[in-house]
């Protein structure tokens, strides 16, 4: 489980990733939150650099910078906010918020245990499920609203499909796990 787990985790990050890379309008801070996000997921995956925590503080920032960026967007009308620019935003914001409080709490738990699930799901508190569970939603309904809008909004559904995927395959070894106790 842990292990197809990690494969779509990857596969999220990197779709992702060459979405923020993909010919176009391309906006630095998307491009550096995706690198982060691919490092971490790679690191988190196979080389084990950084501790969750290090990784939790860099995508927590990265997603306030979006964050950030996202307010001061709405202030200042864009022409391109039809294609739902803003909401996917708030996506990519929420979902690099909520994968960074995942991996604190993978760093925190492989303090405490060695069990596989825990490892590399997190220990995810009942608080944290609505979260998660609200940020996958998100996710699918931005990805869906970008397939509709058409070509416009393809690299925002890419990017918000990739980071669900992402995201959810995170969550599942800590549900697994809690379902079964």
């Amino acid at each position: 489980m842990v292990e197809i787990a990690h494969g779509v985790m990857l596969l999220g990050a990197l779709t992702g990733t060459a979405a923020a890379l993909a010919p176009g309008r391309v906006r630095a801070l998307d491009v550096v939150a995706a690198l982060v996000m691919a490092a971490a997921m790679l690191d988190t995956v196979f080389t084990r650099l950084l501790p969750g925590l290090a990784w939790s503080a860099l995508l927590v920032a990265a997603g306030l910078a979006i964050g950030i960026r996202t307010r001061r967007g709405i202030r200042r009308p864009d022409p391109s906010t039809r294609c739902g620019r803003p909401l996917a935003d708030l996506h990519h914001a929420l979902a690099l918020i909520a994968t960074g409080w995942l991996l604190a709490g993978v760093g925190a738990a492989a303090a405490t245990s060695a069990t596989s699930a825990v490892h590399h799901g997190g220990t995810v508190l009942p608080f944290q499920w609505p979260a998660v569970i609200a940020v996958i939603a998100l996710g699918a309904c931005v990805a869906a609203r970008a397939v509709r809008s058409g070509r416009a909004a393809l690299r925002h559904g890419a990017m918000a499909a990739g980071m669900t995927v992402m995201l959810a395959a995170m969550a599942a070894p800590a549900a697994v796990a809690a379902l079964g106790s």
